[in-house]
């Protein structure tokens, strides 16, 4: 398999930083068979790494201008980290929700960089939980986190912590964060801006269990997610604190295998592998498409209903602007 890869120089849509790509680079190159090239007529595939970003329906414009992309929207493959990402390009999304979700054109990852790294600092320190479940954050990414806080924080077995910061968390903050869920029993992960948080996979790598309150949450394929994780309905959010309770004594064993899942398939020392694989996998067994099924793609109905994209819809989300503001 031959493989272009575009960088900022070749594409204004490209992550100038591009670390994730960069980093799997080697390792796809290594893989028998994969060899790069250095013109996109002769690759098999062309991959990218977004820019992350903010994309609406006005971002199929900048695809239809991007001279390489447009010329080869049939070859190309991204790697997306946008929160609740669109799904316009084929490839691997951290953040594409379940009801845009389409195995044969995305495969769903995990995080590779994290903004608190003191969560992966080895401590030999053994921590007894002295809460049943917590969580720390910001609730105005979804109104789920609002009910869940309103729900728990005045109960004495849950640890429940507001911020009103977001990704610039200080160090005395990025501290209690690892501290609050290495004292808890489980760790809660409501969806945010996108089904899927660091939450979720930071908690596993503390060794705690996350519970996943996210419908929408796709789990990158690896573990048996259900051997680690609790996964409880958005709309039964009034229920959780009993539902918690109930699996209390299956906290500690789950935690462990929550850890050594992490270990297994996400840590540090196999992401980049895990990234490699799978990219190769899903173009492998990615139907193949043309040129102008792909341009098609871009502007049907399907997947701009699910974005919230057609007419209709972006007059409705005007009126609830107005109403609500």
């Amino acid at each position: 398999m031959k493989l272009f890869f575009i960088n900022e120089n070749l594409s204004g849509l490209s992550d100038s930083d591009a670390k994730i790509l960069d980093s799997i680079k080697s390792t796809l190159l290594s893989t028998k068979g994969i060899e790069e090239v250095f013109t996109p007529e002769r690759a098999d595939a062309i991959i990218i790494q977004e820019e992350n970003s903010f994309k609406n329906f006005r971002y199929i414009k900048d695809l239809e201008l991007d001279a390489l992309i447009s010329a080869y929207p049939e070859k190309v493959f991204t790697i997306n980290t946008d929160d609740c990402a669109t799904g316009l390009l084929r490839g691997l999304y951290t953040s594409l929700p379940k009801y845009r979700f389409n195995s044969g054109l995305y495969a769903a990852v995990p995080y590779m960089q994290f903004p608190n790294d003191l969560v992966f600092a080895k401590s030999s320190d053994e921590v007894t939980p002295t809460c049943l479940a917590s969580w720390r954050g910001n609730t105005k990414s979804n109104g789920l986190r609002l009910k869940m806080v309103s729900l728990l924080e005045a109960k004495s077995e849950f640890r429940i912590e507001r911020t009103d910061s977001w990704l610039n968390h200080n160090d005395d903050e990025k501290i209690s964060y690892v501290n609050l869920i290495r004292a808890s029993k489980f760790s809660l992960c409501p969806a945010g801006w996108a089904p899927v948080s660091y939450r979720i996979y930071e908690s596993m790598a503390l060794g705690k269990c996350p519970v996943i309150i996210a419908d929408d949450f796709v789990p990158p394929k690896g573990p048996n997610w259900n051997d680690f994780a609790l996964f409880y309905p958005e709309k039964d959010i009034s229920a959780l604190s009993s539902f918690i309770s109930r699996n209390e004594h299956l906290a500690n064993d789950l935690g462990k295998k929550a850890f050594n899942a992490w270990q297994e398939h996400f840590c540090q020392d196999v992401i980049k592998e895990y990234y490699a694989n799978t990219l190769l996998s899903l173009i492998r067994l990615t139907p193949k498409t043309s040129k102008e099924a792909e341009l098609k793609r871009w502007k049907s109905l399907s997947l701009n209903w699910n974005n919230k994209w057609t007419i209709p819809q972006r007059l409705i989300n005007k009126i609830k602007k107005v109403i609500y503001n």
